[in-house]
């Protein structure tokens, strides 16, 4: 896909449509932006938070979007790790297979975390999940520190 919408907002800015410099497809002096797959914390302290279902409450489902930072004409996989000091299946039901696809045409796609009910837990966890790898040419994480490529729940006791 050639998205230009990166190519014509800069010429737009810098007055490229009213000089002499072209904003045409082929151009490379406005090459395209970077194909880049994310994942973002919901909240400030780089945690989310759900709950346990002892003493009758219920499952809680944990949800992190994957997004790309643009639209795409083919399915986009992203393939993802668990880690962290919740166990998979004591404290959470883990998905499978560990990746997600975000269809053609989508922003996001959701992996979802279900937490259990594990009533000897009397301390926080924390599931982990770090994008590994994505398909179409896309990279894991924004800007030049790649950030943005790890998401970290935390199950309350």
């Amino acid at each position: 896909m050639n998205n230009k919408l990166f190519s014509i907002i800069l010429c737009f800015l810098t007055g490229c449509l009213l000089a002499s410099t072209s904003c045409k497809k082929d151009d490379p002096t406005y090459p395209d932006a970077p194909k880049r797959v994310y994942t973002v914390n919901k909240v400030p302290d780089g945690t989310v938070t759900f709950t346990n279902s002892a003493a009758g409450k219920k499952n809680t489902t944990g949800v992190a979007r994957v997004y790309l930072n643009q639209l795409y004409t083919s399915d986009v996989n992203v393939s993802f790790t668990l880690t962290g000091t919740a166990t998979a299946g004591v404290d959470y039901t883990p998905p499978a297979p560990l990746n997600v696809t975000i269809p053609a045409g989508s922003w996001y796609a959701e992996i979802n975390i279900v937490g259990l009910n594990n009533p000897l837990q009397t301390a926080k966890k924390t599931v982990i999940i770090t994008l590994t790898a994505a398909t179409e040419g896309f990279e894991i994480g924004l800007g030049y520190a790649n950030a943005y490529g790890v998401f970290t729940y935390t199950i309350n006791p």
